[in-house]
């Protein structure tokens, strides 16, 4: 009893710190107006990470928010047909991918889980005004033309170093609000090095991509990782820590760079909480199991049962995030 009086304790001080730290530090990390414009890029290994940094990606109406997706997911086995239809459930609202996947490490795998993730800020942006979800046709571009880099991913035991590796392809949202940048640097085989190139590639090329070139990016921000040293849900998935990884050590340039950590994170100097409007937005589901929110709907497949959202950090996708802050 002492020991749960003591955590309980312990959360409601923090909580109560929580209230003064929000807002304060939230302002000193991203060093924006009050309406100036500017640009955030949100670094992800895979499409369905986007949750995790939510707290600071809803409602920033004067935010051009530049998704970098790092991989394709296509190491995923859901994307065996065995595994994914029976996982899927649309009597209860699940989107069936498409194109119907036959397999890991192939090209449907890869767009399943892209147009997943379109699906979902599509969704997400009918309540929230200023999340990007109105996409045009994606333009691929080659960010090693004219280089000598070589870039391969492992699928299972072979390495593919084609062409399509040194692809990235730019979905633009048609309302100006951001745009999706989709890397293939390989589902598991992410790297501090490989993340730092990618994004190193995009600050380049902003302009080329169209990535709203005139307005400047005031922060980075990855999603969340925790390798285990931390007590909160435990996730050391070696793409989330590559990200960890680049944004903790190699200064881009470009603003604060955050990672989402445990709350607890004796690192961590900013948190934030989803709005109850988001969270519902997001994995709201009915009394009788029906699938309204968007991740639930549209990454449904990519799960055997529901996603579930809690409000401390004791689950993957949690409402009270917190966030370590480096080069501010």
């Amino acid at each position: 009893m002492r020991a749960t009086i003591t955590a309980l304790a312990k959360w409601a001080a923090l909580l109560l710190t929580v209230a003064g730290m929000v807002w304060g530090l939230s302002t000193v990390a991203f060093a924006r107006g009050a309406s100036a414009p500017s640009a955030t890029l949100y670094v992800i290994p895979h499409a369905d990470d986007e949750f995790q940094f939510w707290s600071v990606f809803e409602g920033e109406s004067t935010d051009y928010k530049i998704l970098a997706v790092m991989t394709r997911g296509e190491q995923t086995g859901f994307c065996e047909r065995g595994s994914w239809t029976a996982s899927l459930q649309e009597d209860l609202g699940e989107v069936r991918p498409s194109p119907e996947p036959d397999g890991r490490w192939t090209p449907e795998c890869e767009e399943a889980r892209t147009g997943s993730q379109l699906g979902y800020l599509a969704q997400m942006s009918e309540s929230d005004p200023g999340v990007p979800g109105d996409f045009a046709e994606p333009v691929t571009y080659d960010p090693l033309e004219g280089g000598d880099q070589e870039l391969c991913r492992m699928d299972g035991d072979e390495p593919n170093c084609g062409d399509a590796i040194r692809e990235v392809e730019v979905w633009l949202d048609r309302q100006n609000r951001g745009a999706v940048v989709q890397f293939n640097l390989g589902d598991g085989d992410l790297t501090q090095d490989r993340v730092e190139w990618a994004l190193k590639a995009l600050k380049k090329n902003r302009e080329k991509w169209g990535l709203a070139p005139g307005v400047e990016v005031g922060a980075i921000v990855g999603s969340f990782a925790n390798d285990g040293a931390q007590r909160c849900f435990a996730y050391p998935h070696p793409d989330h820590l590559a990200v960890h990884d680049a944004l903790w050590n190699v200064n881009f340039k470009m603003g604060p760079q955050l990672g989402a950590t445990c709350t607890l994170d004796p690192r961590q100097s900013l948190t934030r909480v989803v709005s109850g409007e988001a969270s519902r937005a997001a994995f709201d589901l009915s009394s009788d199991g029906i699938r309204h929110g968007a991740h639930e709907r549209h990454y449904g497949w990519l799960h055997a049962e529901t996603y579930p959202l809690a409000f401390r950090d004791e689950e993957l996708f949690h409402r009270l995030q917190s966030f370590w802050v480096r080069f501010n």
